[in-house]
């Protein structure tokens, strides 16, 4: 289907070229993670048919083209309930535990520390349909600003009101039976962390939001439901533990709770979280050497390690809106975002041996965009240099080129 698709795409940008005076617009996106001032200038370099920036462009293309045939899901898709018996409860299993094998029924489910069950990606839980909408939402969000085809609108903004918005499909604004584990405990604090694929959806919700698919009510009714999430985050006995956590968990929270407060108009709880991540998270996870000894600690260590990175760059990107300079904030002694990740950034090759304790399965090119952020911010070309040395050097088809 994508090669199909390629055949057609010199006929596609001509018809973008011919419709830019009509979409082209004077103002940037209001984004809260995604830079505004380089979406614009990727934009106008796509116009004027840039061939640095084309490959990735034609590539974002075919992926909008398979994600606005891809079908309108919500948690009530699922073919059963769970532990509520209300379809509209998030539903999700920790990925680490198992059916315990010396039991006829299973139960309860044991833990295999670092080994993912893959039940926990299966249709039957939530987790794998909130990934799914979260990257299609993305790619149609971006895929609509760069062409001004409202096809691509309409299907972004259905898969947001089919989570967010429709009072008969949209999830319960909490996160209650996520990383259960069957026989022992019907939803853990540990399951807020899936949420961070929401960050995605916010910044799609904003880039879409001038399209005539996307409307003043549909704005109101999204962010009356992120409120009421952000609110049952920092208010809830599940949203407090997963706060007091010290790794990638904690910082995962601090990031979500922040986007949303953003995006919901609620500044005062933004600046409240970034200013005060200083302190409450660099200082006491990062050490003067960049290391994370939290992460260190995990059984699957490295991805631990790259995971915190990803989630301390959202809380700097946040803090760029709040003019908060996290990305450049060092303490006296040395622990900073910057510090922690030249750290672990010769390690984003997997061929290199991680010399920090256990590790698995890694994906390098999860954390690509990380590293063009990163040489965007610093003006320090070191980053994209370890992305060249990656097994497939070749990442001129890579999205992130577009937005980073």
């Amino acid at each position: 289907m994508i090669g199909g698709i390629a055949r057609h795409l010199p006929y596609l940008f001509i018809t973008i070229l011919l419709a830019a005076p009509a979409f082209a617009g004077p103002n940037l996106p209001e984004t809260i993670v995604l830079s505004p001032t380089v979406l614009y200038q990727t934009k106008k370099r796509v116009m004027h048919r840039d061939p640095m920036v084309l490959p990735a462009y034609n590539q974002l293309i075919a992926e909008a083209e398979l994600a606005a045939d891809a079908s309108i899901e919500s948690v009530t898709f699922k073919k059963k309930a769970g532990p509520s018996n209300d379809r509209r409860d998030y539903w999700s299993l920790s990925p680490d535990w198992w059916p315990n094998p010396k039991t006829r029924n299973k139960l309860p489910y044991v833990q295999r520390n670092g080994d993912a069950n893959p039940e926990a990606a299966t249709d039957t839980y939530d987790r794998s349909r909130l990934s799914r909408m979260a990257k299609n939402s993305m790619t149609l969000a971006l895929a609509w600003y760069l062409t001004g085809n409202e096809k691509y609108a309409s299907h972004g903004t259905a898969l947001i009101w089919a989570w967010c918005g429709d009072a008969s499909t949209r999830a319960r604004p909490n996160m209650l039976y996520a990383h259960s584990r069957p026989g022992v405990a019907e939803g853990h604090h540990s399951g807020i962390i899936e949420t961070r694929d929401l960050i995605r959806v916010v910044d799609a919700a904003q880039i879409l939001k001038p399209s005539q698919a996307w409307s003043k009510a549909t704005s109101r009714t999204v962010k009356k439901w992120f409120s009421k999430y952000a609110h049952w985050l920092m208010h809830s006995e599940f949203g407090r533990r997963e706060a007091l956590s010290r790794d990638h968990h904690g910082t995962w929270f601090d990031a979500q709770v922040a986007v949303y407060a953003m995006y919901t108009g609620d500044t005062t709880l933004a600046r409240s979280i970034i200013g005060t991540a200083e302190r409450r998270r660099i200082v006491r996870q990062i050490m003067p050497d960049g290391s994370m000894p939290y992460e260190l600690e995990q059984p699957r260590s490295r991805n631990a390690t790259f995971s915190t990175l990803e989630a301390y760059a959202v809380l700097a990107c946040v803090g760029e809106r709040l003019n908060i300079d996290l990305w450049n904030w060092a303490d006296p002694v040395g622990p900073s975002i910057r510090q922690a990740l030249n750290f672990a950034a010769p390690y984003i090759d997997p061929q290199k041996k991680w010399p920090h304790g256990g590790t698995s399965s890694f994906d390098p090119y999860r954390y690509v965009p990380l590293f063009r952020r990163a040489a965007l911010v610093y003006k320090d070309s070191r980053y994209l240099d370890y992305l060249h040395e990656l097994p497939v050097t070749d990442l001129t088809r890579d999205r992130s080129i577009l937005f980073y």
